[in-house]
């Protein structure tokens, strides 16, 4: 199977109050895999920026079973499962050092002419080092999101997007997304109960000196167990959404 492994120990400015890995740093950890996949292959930023092309993601699912402690040593994999047309999707599993899974994940990302600001299609160079009809690492993925949008709402925001927001390509970077919706979550759900899953739907980009809204809400666990989940608007301050965020968290 085409894909890229990478090993790393969980530093201290990675982890939360509970002594694991946060879960800002899981999605940064998976998108530096993405990157370093990316540079092994020859698709640098510096050659890609040549090209003027590349990458935007639009969804994010993360299926958790434990999140790593400090200084624990974790392994992550990452290859494509679907590389094709405008689109592709990528493919994570993370290890402990028994060989546990920890966490599995899959994302899919639009490939961007960034002249024309408008989707491209895939060099075939590009598909053939990837690789493609490669097993997905969650079976029968859809990128669903809930369709219930109704709950108590527990958190509002309003912001202006600053500098250490941005990313090379001068728009927020796709993590900042998940930091703001866990800023809305509440501390008897955060501190008391633990992530289990994560999805992120990315309609639109924003920029440095942007405002920004946001608006949570909480629901019962959507398998009827104990837990709660919590669904993350984020809205541009003319009222279009940017992202929305759904966490499903368990005691």
């Amino acid at each position: 199977m085409k894909g890229y492994t990478q090993e790393q120990k969980i530093t201290y400015y990675q982890i939360d109050q509970k002594g694991t890995l946060s879960p800002a740093a899981l999605l940064a950890a998976l998108q530096n895999v993405a990157i370093a996949h990316a540079d092994h292959l020859g698709y640098t930023l510096e050659e890609m920026e040549k090209r003027q092309c590349g990458w935007v993601v639009i969804h994010w699912h993360i299926a958790i079973e434990h999140m790593p402690k400090h200084l624990e040593q974790i392994r992550l994999d990452t290859w494509c499962s679907k590389c094709r047309g405008l689109q592709a999707e990528r493919c994570y599993a993370i290890y402990d050092e028994k060989g546990t899974v920890l966490a599995k994940a899959m994302s899919r990302w639009v490939f961007m002419d960034f002249v024309k600001r408008k989707p491209a299609t895939i060099p075939k160079e590009m598909i053939e080092a990837y690789g493609s009809n490669q097993p997905p690492a969650i079976e029968g993925e859809k990128f669903d999101m809930p369709k219930q949008q109704e709950g108590d709402v527990v958190g509002h925001q309003e912001f202006v997007v600053t500098r250490r927001d941005t990313d090379t390509n001068r728009h927020v970077n796709n993590v900042k997304y998940l930091e703001w919706a866990l800023d809305d979550v509440p501390d008897e759900i955060y501190d008391d109960m633990t992530l289990k899953d994560i999805r992120i739907l990315y309609r639109k980009e924003c920029r440095k000196g942007d405002i920004v809204r946001t608006k949570t809400i909480i629901q019962p666990h959507p398998k009827g167990i104990c837990g709660k989940q919590s669904i993350t608007w984020i809205y541009h301050a003319e009222g279009d959404i940017l992202a929305e965020a759904v966490l499903i968290w368990e005691k």
